[in-house]
């Protein structure tokens, strides 16, 4: 729990105080010169000091800023510390406020939905200021919150969250924060022709959702950017069936849909001035009687003909129909993110996210921004070789190529087939940093998104 602390004496103080080892600062200095602390004896980026009686609190905790948002340093620590502590805001620079109050509402966090003992947080983090910084507090707050509910979906496991619970999810979402919200269900997509994402659906017992959501932050603009989640509640790899050993955490294959729920709440919330829509193609993989096989040709919304050359190459298939529905409804810009490909985790391991365009621009302001939230992004190709992998002797275009050379890139340059008139187009690939076995669902790239369309 965050609370905050209408007053703060320092002679009075009791708890543990946690302050900005800016000595520049006079709060922090006189704190640090109580304890006869030279600023070279601060060798660490966090720093517990006892103070022995020299100041009312046991002990004090000192952070340098520089260093005090990588993962697992800095603020990500005080989730170590048993007791209440008062965390001195007016130590801190002002530009760090809102991403102090947003770091510590995310390190926060735990998956306890379906714990049986009452493992309940009884610690309370406090904080204090002396100056106005309310409004920088709610961004905080809002950006904390919106990570932490991106990784609660995705955590939450599939016999709990199934597409129609996740378009309820939505729904409840766009009324909290004042969205347009419409869900199509299996007979309306089929009215639209949506044969590629219908096609995933086949296997399943649960009805697809196709999830809309419409935010006009700028009436006056005609620009709206479509935010494109995949939204496979969990995958079995269909016909194609994944080994025993890959199964596991499957649930996280519809952490594209969690970003951009959350992405969007931010948006709302802080009241950008931007339109941007989100949509899902909600469903599971799975095997059935009626699931597709490979060899069967499926005919997207847009038209053209699809070959299944693996059942496991479901995602594209979703993220095809969905690019195409929210170009019909009016995006000019279109950014999909998806746990696409096991071939971008061989690439670029688990530190990093994918990223492909048509449009050098458009990704260009995406990386300036990831620069400055610190989530590690590289950009691969989607080259003139990968569109040969996909063409079919069958069928206008096949779900994936017959080598295992570039697979991200074949798969990015599949979804580039459903992107019309070249609008500017991202795809996001998040397949090796949307999710830790030990520590579950990462929340990655909702602030950067978020964040792409302010100026916070």
């Amino acid at each position: 729990m965050i609370k905050k602390q209408l007053e703060f004496s320092l002679n009075n103080e009791t708890k543990t105080c946690i302050i900005s080892a800016n000595t520049e600062n006079q709060l922090a200095k006189s704190m640090i010169d109580a304890l006869s602390i030279q600023s070279e004896d601060i060798q660490n980026d966090f720093e517990v000091v006892y103070t022995l009686g020299k100041l009312p609190m046991k002990k004090i905790i000192i952070i340098k800023e520089e260093n005090m948002y990588e993962k697992n340093k800095g603020l990500d620590r005080i989730k170590d510390i048993k007791e209440d502590v008062l965390i001195l805001l007016d130590t801190f620079s002002d530009s760090c406020i809102k991403r102090i109050i947003e770091r510590l509402v995310v390190s926060n966090y735990r998956f306890n939905t379906f714990k049986t003992k009452d493992l309940s947080e009884t610690k309370t983090i406090y904080y204090t200021s002396t100056g106005d910084i309310d409004s920088k507090i709610q961004v905080g707050l809002t950006f904390g919150e919106a990570i932490n509910h991106s990784k609660e979906l995705v955590n939450t496991p599939y016999n709990h969250l199934n597409a129609k619970k996740l378009a309820e999810y939505a729904s409840k979402l766009a009324n909290e924060v004042g969205l347009e919200v419409t869900i199509y269900g299996k007979a309306e997509c089929e009215a639209m022709n949506m044969g590629a994402f219908l096609g995933v659906n086949k296997g399943s017992v649960d009805e697809p959702q196709l999830i809309h959501l419409q935010y006009r932050g700028n009436k006056e603009s005609s620009e709206i950017t479509a935010l494109v989640g995949k939204g496979v509640m969990f995958d079995t790899g269909g016909y194609s069936l994944k080994p025993s050993t890959s199964m596991p955490n499957m649930k996280n294959d519809m952490a594209g849909a969690a970003t951009v729920l959350s992405v969007i709440e931010v948006i709302a919330k802080l009241k950008y001035p931007v339109n941007v829509d989100v949509v899902i193609a909600a469903t599971d993989n799975r095997i059935g009687d009626n699931a597709i096989v490979p060899d069967d040709i499926l005919k997207a919304a847009n038209g053209l003909t699809i070959e299944i050359i693996s059942t496991d190459a479901e995602g594209r298939l979703t993220l095809a129909d969905a690019l195409w529905f929210a170009q019909t409804k009016g995006a000019t810009k279109l950014i999909d993110i998806a746990t696409l490909t096991g071939a971008v985790v061989n690439a670029l391991g688990k530190e990093y996210t994918g990223v492909f365009t048509n449009n050098q621009d458009f990704l260009n302001a995406l990386i300036a921004t990831a620069e400055k939230t610190k989530e590690k992004v590289w950009q691969l190709p989607v080259y003139e070789g990968n569109p040969k992998e996909l063409r079919s002797f069958s069928a206008d275009i096949r779900n994936s190529g017959t080598s295992r050379l570039a697979g991200a890139s074949v798969a990015a340059a599949f979804l580039e087939k459903f992107v019309q008139d070249n609008r500017p187009w991202i795809h996001i690939d998040i397949a090796g940093t949307a999710f830790d076995e030990k520590n579950g669902a990462s929340g990655v790239m909702v602030k950067t998104l978020a964040k792409l369309f302010s100026n916070c």
